[in-house]
């Protein structure tokens, strides 16, 4: 079956919409209907944009799935990997602000391979603000303020070192998930409700016995703050609140293998 591009949405602003349709549009700019497309709505405050959003459902060939209580992002991304869990598709989740620029991208998530040369169970992308720089290459884990952060973040989006593939967890905003990971690991954390439930997932990968790969051929702009990323009390109040969850989760975990070795 087709892979299935799983977007989460959350409406609360007019320009969300437009947002959300280059993001979906920019999909079928580089892979056509090679694809499907799930847009997935977390409970928007704003119904009446989710409204004008379905609109350009027959226009961009994308299906549009509400759910009636907003609940946090793993169990809105979740509908759309149970669906490729129980139909044996690979997924893939990209955020509504994303927006792909490099065509191919589909055979270069499929093609990566880890450093045992398996197929990556999971794979990232090069994303870069609009204005060129880097807003993530990559995941790490720094010894100096105790928690995950993006490799070479603000770097120029031709720095050498961010061009090339690396074995580290790596964001949803834009990650590849093969169908056979989706059965070994499962879905993602539902006590997560906003931030960090990737790592979270790429930490299972590798407990798996698995690996995730940064791939720098596929690349795409991320509008980042818009939708969620709005800075408010309520989501930072989230934000702390699934970062508290994973340091009690992996309590006992060493997180050595993320430090980078610059």
């Amino acid at each position: 079956m087709k892979p299935l591009v799983i977007v989460p949405t959350y409406m609360t602003e007019p320009e969300d919409v437009e947002t959300c349709r280059v993001s979906i549009a920019s999909v079928r700019t580089t892979q056509g209907d090679s694809v499907d497309v799930l847009a997935v709505d977390d409970g928007s405050p704003e119904p009446e944009l989710v409204d004008e959003l379905e609109q350009h459902s027959d226009e961009l060939s994308f299906e549009l799935f509400r759910k009636e209580e907003n609940s946090g992002f793993a169990k809105t991304v979740n509908v759309g990997l149970r669906r490729c869990l129980n139909d044996g598709r690979e997924a893939v989740l990209l955020n509504a602000d994303m927006e792909i620029t490099k065509h191919g991208w589909l055979a270069h998530f499929r093609a990566t391979t880890d450093n045992l040369g398996r197929k990556a169970a999971v794979v990232g992308a090069l994303l870069l603000y609009p204005s060129g720089l880097i807003q993530h290459a990559g995941v790490y884990f720094s010894l100096l303020s105790r928690t995950f952060d993006h490799r070479y973040k603000y770097g120029p989006g031709n720095l050498k070192e961010a061009l090339e593939k690396e074995v580290c967890p790596v964001t949803a905003a834009f990650q590849f998930i093969r169908h056979e990971t989706l059965e070994k690991v499962g879905l993602y954390d539902e006590q997560f409700y906003l931030g960090w439930e990737d790592v979270d997932y790429c930490i299972r990968v590798f407990l798996h016995g698995e690996q995730c790969v940064y791939n720098p051929n596929v690349r795409g702009f991320h509008h980042e703050m818009l939708f969620r990323g709005r800075p408010s009390e309520r989501t930072k109040d989230w934000q702390n609140k699934s970062f508290m969850y994973l340091m009690m989760k992996y309590q006992k975990q060493s997180f050595a293998d993320f430090v980078p070795f610059w």
